[in-house]
């Protein structure tokens, strides 16, 4: 009786059959973890701020000065969170069939990569910053609960993070093809 009922699991189950997830391709998981990424790391970093809203008690200085503070907290939280959470999972999911590394600015180990990744992010927060005042100025940000239609809201900086953030991994793309063109053309003709 055990005999036939150990057969009849192992018939049903096959482990190298390929999952539904697999399909998925890896660019649109990495997509979506950065995505998330951005959106906590504005959700968690400004939770106690009104983002970019300045009262008009503050001065120019006192506005000055808090606007900084936010965009290098912001850009701190997104570089520990982008090299701490989303770089190791690209640096797994790389192989010789995947390079997963054109979908990340910077594939580095341990400390080297956190500082080559915070100015990196602290540019992106800089250049998001100007965009979410943007966007709010034209009452373009994402309402999704109704709440307000200016400052910061997870999920537009989150799509605006994507958006600038693949403009910069496609120039790196660009740059590592043309180094690697010239290099390639260089040895062909040096025979």
């Amino acid at each position: 009786m055990k005999k036939n009922k150990v057969k009849e699991f192992t018939s049903d189950v096959n482990p190298y059959e390929v999952d539904k997830l697999s399909k998925i391709p890896f660019g649109i998981i990495i997509l979506i973890l950065k995505f998330w990424a951005a959106a906590a790391a504005v959700f968690f970093g400004t939770m106690d701020s009104c983002m970019f809203t300045v009262s008009e008690e503050t001065n120019n200085s006192e506005a000055l000065l808090q606007t900084l503070t936010i965009i290098v907290f912001v850009g701190l939280l997104l570089s520990l969170i982008m090299n701490y959470a989303i770089r190791p999972i690209v640096r797994m999911a790389h192989n010789r069939r995947n390079n997963c590394y054109k979908f990340h600015m910077v594939n580095m180990k341990g400390f080297k990569s956190f500082l080559l990744s915070l100015p990196y992010y602290m540019i992106i927060s800089l250049i998001l910053y100007h965009t979410i005042v943007f966007l709010g100025e034209h009452n373009l940000i994402f309402n999704p609960f109704g709440n307000t239609t200016f400052g910061i809201e997870p999920f537009t900086y989150g799509l605006c993070f994507i958006i600038v953030d693949i403009f910069f991994v496609t120039i790196k793309n660009l740059i590592i093809m043309l180094v690697q063109r010239y290099i390639y053309y260089k040895q062909i003709n040096a025979n």
